[in-house]
């Protein structure tokens, strides 16, 4: 045999020897492509006492990572302010979502169209605090009692003056009391805050007046009022209702709108301060407050 058909037999035996180690050899798989990630941005309107409270602080980064373990990459940005405001911004088109409290608000702006849905989500209750000694002589009354006596005493009192659902409420019960809405620029005991409730309640304990703030705002800072009390406590025509809406619909909005009404409630409920809640999840309500809350539930739900 000539060297060069020695050559040739020699590389063909080693080719079939490496092509037989190769194919003893693990087969790793190609790697697979995941899906990427549904990624939006999600704006909301929400209320000051939302955020006073703390429960945005929980709610929403639960809600971002209940929304990455199904496959959505959310990114929550709010705003906390009056739910008048918070309205008034969805039906300018900044936001996609608002989380509020003023019922009759929030049907005029379902019925003209700014609102596509709504569920209620949670409450609590409105309270009337007080200085100590109640030099109005307003505990043990109703509320709309109280303030027809705070406004005959001329004692201070500080308003939230935002439009938000608590002011909406204040104006109400004084309507109510007094026949009209008292004017900071004749009342001069009627002191107009403009701020959330939080700020409108370190003010009301700086000049040791009354005012109408949700529990919930209360309960959390309730160690920094050392000259407040409580005056009226919670009662049926008090009740204070937070609903959830979607102004533009949205896989994201509507995924939120889920977990508000699921896993939300959760969070929402084990909200405490001291061991008192200080919101109540609308799937936790006892048959009795459901009964003061219907006449607040309307409109198309969100998750239906």
């Amino acid at each position: 045999m000539s060297k060069i058909g020695y050559l040739i037999i020699v590389v063909a035996l080693a080719v079939a020897v490496a092509l037989f180690i190769a194919s003893q050899r693990p087969q790793t798989a190609a790697p697979q492509q995941t899906a990427p990630r549904q990624h939006a941005v999600l704006y909301m309107a929400t209320t000051t006492s939302v955020k006073d409270t703390g429960l945005l602080d929980v709610l929403i980064p639960d809600f971002e990572r209940w929304a990455a373990e199904r496959g959505y990459d959310v990114e929550v940005r709010y705003s906390a302010v009056g739910t008048g405001q918070a309205l008034l911004m969805a039906a300018r088109g900044d936001v996609d979502v608002v989380l509020v409290h003023a019922p009759d608000l929030e049907r005029r702006y379902l019925e003209n169209g700014t609102l596509k849905c709504r569920d209620v989500i949670a409450y609590n209750f409105f309270i009337v605090v007080g200085p100590r000694g109640d030099p109005a002589g307003a505990r043990g009354t109703s509320a709309a009692e109280a303030f027809r006596r705070i406004a005959e005493a001329k004692a201070p009192f500080v308003s939230r003056g935002d439009r938000s659902g608590t002011h909406i409420k204040e104006l109400s019960l004084w309507r109510e009391a007094i026949g009209r809405e008292p004017d900071p620029k004749v009342d001069t005991w009627y002191i107009s805050a403009g701020a959330g409730m939080g700020q409108t309640l370190l003010l009301a304990n700086e000049k040791r007046a009354y005012a109408l703030t949700d529990v919930g705002t209360w309960l959390r800072y309730r160690d920094r009022l050392d000259q407040l009390e409580v005056v009226v406590p919670a009662a049926p025509d008090l009740i204070n209702i937070y609903s959830f809406e979607i102004v533009k619909p949205s896989p994201a909005a509507k995924l939120m709108a889920q977990y508000m009404l699921t896993r939300g409630q959760e969070v929402i409920g084990n909200l405490t301060v001291a061991g008192q809640p200080l919101f109540t999840p609308i799937s936790r309500a006892d048959p009795r407050a459901m009964e003061w809350i219907k006449p607040a539930v309307f409109g198309p739900s969100c998750v239906g």
